[in-house]
């Protein structure tokens, strides 16, 4: 069995929510998006994923890093994510998986994380 890796990006006030891009994220109204981006964190962040094996997320996060990541040649981020085994934990992504090395499980209950 492989170790899990928790990997986030988090200010010190605790914002866990658009390090990217200005129009990342908008839910619940937050406007500070692409605070990472222009202090160089991005591809700090990028290059901390080393040789990870793979990816597990949710689906919004999985569509939102597709959209932002699949097709940007020449950063850590899109090398990551397309070259390893990404696994979407989701209710509402439609199949086929758009994204190549992708593979969902359906249906996980929130119960099972209280056993």
């Amino acid at each position: 069995m492989g170790k899990i890796i928790v990997f986030t990006n988090l200010t010190l006030d605790g914002v866990m929510q658009a390090p990217a891009g200005p129009d990342e994220d908008r839910r619940g109204g937050f406007k500070h998006g692409g605070w990472g981006a222009p202090y160089g964190a991005m591809p700090e962040a990028g290059d901390a994923l080393g040789d990870g094996g793979g990816s597990i997320i949710g689906r919004w996060t999985y569509e939102s890093f597709y959209n932002a990541w699949a097709n940007k040649p020449d950063n850590p981020f899109t090398k990551f994510f397309n070259e390893t085994q990404n696994t979407s934990l989701r209710t509402r992504l439609k199949e086929p998986l758009v994204w190549k090395n992708s593979l969902s499980f359906k249906g996980i209950s929130p119960s099972l994380s209280a056993k």
